[in-house]
Parts: C-alpha cells; sequence; structure tokens
C-alpha cells in the first residue's frame, strides 16, 4: 500500500501544472533570449522598489535592465494576484509576476510577450 501512494503522488506532482516562476526560473528565461539581462542593484538599502507601490500579495519588486531598458519585476504569491496587480498599473503579467514599465515602450513590449509569454490581463 505505501508503494501505491508514493507512485501516486509522483503521478499527481507531474500531472499538476506549475504556474509560477522563481526570480531565477525568470531570470535564467530572460538571460536565455537576450544575454545583456542583468539585475540594477539600488544605491543604498534605502533606495529601490519597494511592495508597498503595489497592491496585496506581492513579495519582492525587482529592476530589470533589457536590452538597455530598465522594467520593474514583481513577484507575487500568486498568478491571480499578479494579474490583479497588472489590470491596476496597466502592465504585462507572467504567471505570479507583473512586469511594469513595460506598456508604450515597443522593444519590451515585443520581449516580454515574445521571449517570456507575458500578457495583458
Amino acid at each position: 500500500m505505501k508503494h501505491w501512494l508514493i507512485l501516486f503522488t509522483l503521478l499527481f506532482a507531474s500531472c499538476v501544472k506549475r504556474v509560477k516562476y522563481s526570480k531565477e526560473e525568470l531570470f535564467a528565461k530572460a538571460k536565455a533570449a537576450d544575454a545583456s539581462t542583468t539585475f540594477i542593484l539600488p544605491k543604498s538599502m534605502s533606495e529601490g522598489i519597494t511592495c508597498g507601490e503595489y497592491t496585496e500579495g506581492c513579495l519582492a519588486a525587482h529592476v530589470v535592465q533589457i536590452q538597455n531598458l530598465d522594467l520593474i519585476a514583481v513577484e507575487f504569491a500568486t498568478e491571480e494576484q499578479a494579474r490583479f496587480g497588472a489590470k491596476k498599473m496597466r502592465g504585462y503579467y507572467v504567471r505570479n509576476w507583473l512586469l511594469d514599465d513595460v506598456s508604450g515602450e515597443p522593444t519590451l513590449e515585443k520581449f516580454v510577450t515574445e521571449s517570456l509569454e507575458a500578457k495583458k490581463p
């Protein structure tokens, strides 16, 4: 019986669709599409982007530079929260990430929709 339970757990886990990206997974996907992708670190701990600027569920926010253009990647706990944040900010989302400061910048819009498969809510 114990073996059946382990087998069932493994089969069920392999069938469940992952709806989250870790920071490392999203960065690796962006880096694979464009080798110039990098994180921009704030000059001090008191500077930078904070979750207070975004909606509920925000876990962290990062400035990312792609093709010499900056965007803000905001990690949320769930895809639904990222979609809601993207709708409110008029941005894009991919899984549990809101991609802000992309709209109106054709190069970034093309990159996030084609390379990261991001969508508008």
